[in-house]
């Protein structure tokens, strides 16, 4: 059979599968990739907020920076560099104790290399992949084929090949948070119903704030608290390459360790 004739379904537009969906195509596969959110990004998303001016901001409130060392990856790296959708984030990180209220362990302005999309995390993925919707997927035992059924109940298509790079679509998760089965049976694949569900999960919270003038008393752009069961991490939005300068600040909550009633009276 020739490449062509393969058809391809990738499933969720975040990083791993728009990589994947763009690496099948170069090689000739024929590829369609699906994505359930409003757009590709997956953890690597950004939000659109309008201020009280009317102004929009954006907030990186996924992944704020990525970090490579195999080589493989730095080449692919180096190669959306050169298409302009990637920039090294060169500031000073650092680490603030939240017992003693005090800034500590501050690196060195690009001692270690940190990437982030450009103009936003969500532009590698954007311009790797396309988007819709999976409702479910479907086995023909008698074609050898998948199915892909969207959530309106309309056929997406048939496809040989099938790659599934969101743990959701077979995530019971799916049911509690939508009130749908997830996407993918498992016992279509029971050898691999196990590992699925061992996969790690670890939900946080975002708060993203914006203010009228840079926070001048900060000594970094971004930082990991030490000595705090809620917060985790926090860094300047507004300090990376490609931004507008309207300081903007994301914070990253410890699911874990906190509750959302105890976030908001932190907050307060």
């Amino acid at each position: 059979m020739s490449n062509t004739a393969f058809k391809v379904a990738v499933l969720g537009g975040g990083i791993s599968g728009a990589v994947c969906a763009s690496t099948l195509a170069r090689n000739g596969i024929s590829v369609t990739l699906f994505e359930s959110a409003r757009g590709p990004g997956g953890r690597m998303s950004q939000r659109r907020e309008k201020a009280e001016d009317g102004k929009e901001l954006h907030f990186d409130h996924g992944a704020p920076f990525f970090s490579v060392s195999n080589p493989e990856v730095v080449r692919l790296v180096q190669e959306w560099e050169s298409r302009g959708l990637v920039a090294e984030w060169k500031e000073k990180f650092g680490f603030f104790d939240f017992q003693t209220l005090k800034f500590d362990s501050i690196e060195q302005e690009g001692l270690s290399k940190r990437f982030v999309g450009v103009p936003g995390m969500n532009s590698i993925c954007k311009a790797l992949c396309s988007e819709s919707g999976i409702g479910r997927v479907e086995w023909l035992n008698d074609e050898k084929l998948w199915s892909l059924i969207g959530v309106d109940g309309q056929n997406l298509g048939q496809f040989k090949g099938l790659v599934a790079s969101d743990k959701n679509i077979v995530s019971t998760r799916i049911a509690e948070v939508t009130g749908r089965v997830p996407p993918l049976d498992l016992k279509l694949l029971p050898e691999l119903s196990e590992k699925l569900h061992n996969l790690p999960v670890r939900p946080c919270f975002a708060v993203m704030l914006a203010f009228a003038e840079p926070l001048s008393t900060i000594p970094v752009k971004g930082f990991s608290i030490k000595n705090s069961k809620l917060l985790s991490w926090a860094y300047c939005d507004s300090s990376k390459p490609g931004r507008s300068t309207t300081s903007r600040i994301c914070r990253e909550y410890n699911r874990s360790n906190g509750t959302q009633e105890a976030i908001r009276r932190y907050i307060e």
